[in-house]
């Protein structure tokens, strides 16, 4: 912005031709070819103080656009770390779910057995089964919560591949 507080110089050039003719007078004829360039300089003395504010207002611009970026770098680093919180959780509760599909298998296996061996009613069997099911339902689903975390935390760090 301070460029205008100092001379300004331009450089020009041409090349004219021109031709008449007229039937009377003493010059029947007339040709003129030539080069021609030249320098200009000029300098601006006094614009009403408005260089003085043009200049302020270039700085504060200036700051306002490093704040814009130093906050979305602040935002952005948020993100990440609010995306890898939420991945490092889904896995824990993966491995917590994963725990609880082994059980409840397990838990049915022994049911099963009780009920060949006629120790329990058809309807606690349906609860062992309903159990386990639940169980693989939940750990399906934290699994899938836990990829769509994975695929935002890639998206927000950059690293997404979409081939």
């Amino acid at each position: 912005m301070q460029g205008n507080r100092y001379p300004q110089i331009s450089i020009n050039s041409g090349y004219d031709f021109s031709k008449s003719e007229s039937p009377t007078g003493f010059n029947t004829q007339f040709r003129a070819r030539g080069f021609s360039y030249g320098l200009t300089a000029s300098i601006n003395i006094f614009n009403g103080f408005l260089q003085r504010q043009n200049e302020r207002n270039a700085k504060i611009n200036i700051s306002s656009a490093e704040l814009q970026v130093n906050q979305t770098k602040q935002n952005l680093s948020a993100q990440l770390t609010t995306a890898y919180q939420d991945y490092a959780t889904f896995l824990e509760l993966a491995k917590l779910e994963k725990g609880n599909v082994d059980i409840a298998n397990q838990n049915l296996d022994i049911t099963l057995e009780k009920y060949r061996l006629g120790n329990i009613t058809p309807l606690e069997l349906r609860e062992a089964q309903k159990n386990a099911i639940d169980a693989n339902n939940r750990y399906l689903e934290i699994k899938y919560q836990g990829k769509l975390a994975e695929i935002y935390l890639k998206q927000v760090s950059g690293t997404l591949n979409l081939q």
